[in-house]
Formats: C-alpha cells, sequence, structure tokens
C-alpha cells in the first residue's frame, strides 16, 4: 500500500480512514503522540518512543487501549503493508469520545496510527536555522496533540528558507518546533535541561550517550542565542533527523569548528539506527 492508516481497530489509506467528530482531539486536542523511523519494516527505537507515550498518557490520566505489547506488534505489523524501504510511523492516543465537555471521565483513550514511505533527512548535509520567541506553555515534556505554537514555528522556518525554527524563552534556548538542539563548545556537549521546557527526546537522549561513550562531556545546562551563535558545532536531533549540523541561524554563518566532534556523534547516531534497522535471522524469524 502508498500508506495506512488506523482509528480503533479500522484500517486503510490514511485519507479514507475516519475519525468521529466526538473524539476529543478534535475538540481540545486532548491526547499525546509519538513517531520513529522505519527500515526494513523494523520501527527504530520503538520500545522507548511506546514507554515514552505511556508516561505521557499517564501524566495526563489517559487510559491506553493497548497493553505496549499489543502496540509495538501491532505497528510492526502495519509496517509490513506499506511500500517502501524507509517509513514514518506517527501514532497518537486521545483520551477518548464523548459530547464536548471540558471535564472528563474515566474512559478509554482512541488509538490512531499513520505510517507512509518516507527517508531519513540527509545526515551529512547542515540545516539553516532561524529563530522565535517560545511563546508555548509550561507543559513541554509532555508530547501532546497541542502544537500550534509549533506549527507556527514550523511555518516561520519555511517562510524564511530555513529547515527548522530555535524557541528562545527569557533569554535562553530551548529547543525547536519538532526537534531537541544542542551545542559543542570546547570539546563538550551542552544541552538544555529536560525540564518542563523542552521534550525530553528519545534521539537526544542516544546523542547524550554516545557524547559518553566516545568520552565528551555532556553539560545539561541552560544556555544564551549568543553562546549558540559562539558555539563550535551546533546538533539537531529528532527521530527524522536523526544528528544533524548547522550552517546558518538568522542568516548567520555557525559551526565549523569541531569537525571531527561533529562528525563523531552524527554519524555513530547513524550508524546505531542502520545496524538496528539491517534484518538479521533473529529478527527476521520474529518478523515471520
Amino acid at each position: 500500500m502508498k500508506n495506512l492508516g488506523y482509528y480503533n481497530g479500522k484500517t486503510g489509506l490514511i485519507e479514507e480512514v475516519t475519525v468521529p467528530i466526538t473524539d476529543r482531539a478534535f475538540y481540545f486536542g486532548d491526547g499525546v503522540y509519538d513517531a520513529v523511523m522505519c527500515r526494513n519494516n523494523i520501527p527504530y527505537l520503538l520500545s522507548e518512543h511506546i514507554n515514552r507515550l505511556y508516561h505521557n498518557c499517564a501524566l495526563l490520566s489517559i487510559n491506553v487501549p493497548k497493553t505496549k505489547e499489543e502496540l509495538a506488534y501491532l505497528i510492526t505489523q502495519m509496517c509490513t503493508r506499506v511500500d517502501g524501504e524507509e517509513k514514518f510511523v506517527y501514532f497518537h492516543v486521545s483520551r477518548g469520545s464523548g459530547i464536548r465537555n471540558h471535564e472528563f471521565s474515566d474512559t478509554k483513550g482512541n488509538l490512531c496510527i499513520m505510517i507512509k514511505p518516507q527517508k531519513i533527512d540527509p545526515v551529512d548535509e547542515k540545516m539553516e536555522l532561524c529563530t522565535t520567541k517560545d511563546v508555548r506553555y509550561s507543559m513541554c515534556n509532555i508530547k501532546t496533540l497541542n502544537l500550534l505554537p509549533s506549527v507556527l514555528a514550523a511555518q516561520h522556518a519555511k517562510n524564511n528558507k530555513c529547515q527548522e525554527t530555535v524557541f528562545v524563552r527569557d533569554g535562553y534556548v530551548t529547543e525547536c518546533s519538532h526537534s531537541n538542539i544542542s551545542i559543542l563548545k570546547d570539546k563538550k556537549l551542552i544541552t538544555a535541561p529536560a525540564d518542563c521546557h523542552i521534550l525530553p527526546g528519545v534521539t537526544r537522549a542516544h546523542l547524550i550517550e554516545s557524547a559518553k561513550k566516545n568520552g565528551i562531556e555532556v553539560i545539561e545546562e541552560k544556555y544564551t542565542p549568543s553562546d549558540m551563535l559562539r558555539a563550535d558545532e551546533i546538533i539537531v536531533t529528532s527521530s527524522s533527523k536523526m544528528a544533524r549540523g548547522v550552517s546558518k541561524i538568522d542568516g548567520k554563518s555557525v559551526g565549523g569548528k569541531d569537525k571531527t566532534t561533529l562528525d563523531i556523534l552524527t554519524n555513530d547516531i547513524y550508524s546505531d539506527y542502520i545496524s538496528a534497522t539491517t534484518p538479521n535471522s533473529y529478527t527476521l524469524s520474529r518478523m515471520q
């Protein structure tokens, strides 16, 4: 199939699967989501993303209608039905359905999944970024469906012929519209602390792990836009971007001072993706 959608047990082409108007995602954006890349029908780091989804649902008292194992099996099986070597997998759970009312009852959540062919962004091509004020609320650590500020920031990047927009809150860099951002300075990886103002990205966590494995000191603390502009390198991380360097911010050239360390980290992240999504005898037996 060219793509595949799922809603509470019903499957079909994404553009043909329907959602009832009573779904609280429609009224309030009342739900959480996650997303992974898939290669060779192996969803990358799926268990970590599912764990985050369940953690986020628990923080919002949303009942996930499937167990973690059931959800992982469903997503993996759906991937085999979609054309292409690489695919983008999106899944969300809304609080449930009912006549519009701000208060909610203890209902079973609604599960939505969408899978489409999509290649990973070229990791060896540096990105151009722009900045904007971070006007989001203080629950950015939960991957909710309330994405209007991020939508506007992504459009801001497109309007400025950039690939991402960097959020700045109270004089400090937080993250990007749909990715995390870190900097390299003096052989150290500096990344914003995992507080309520950033989403603790799965790829961000692997970047930190890679840095420590390669003897690079990791500092989780706030840094300013000026620090970012003066950084030796800048790294953007997400499920679809993996880890990529940055060449410009707001039209100003940045980075280019520590290509060796940048290459170690970006290649490590990408190599892990390739290795984890290359079938072997064990993964092939599980997929059959």
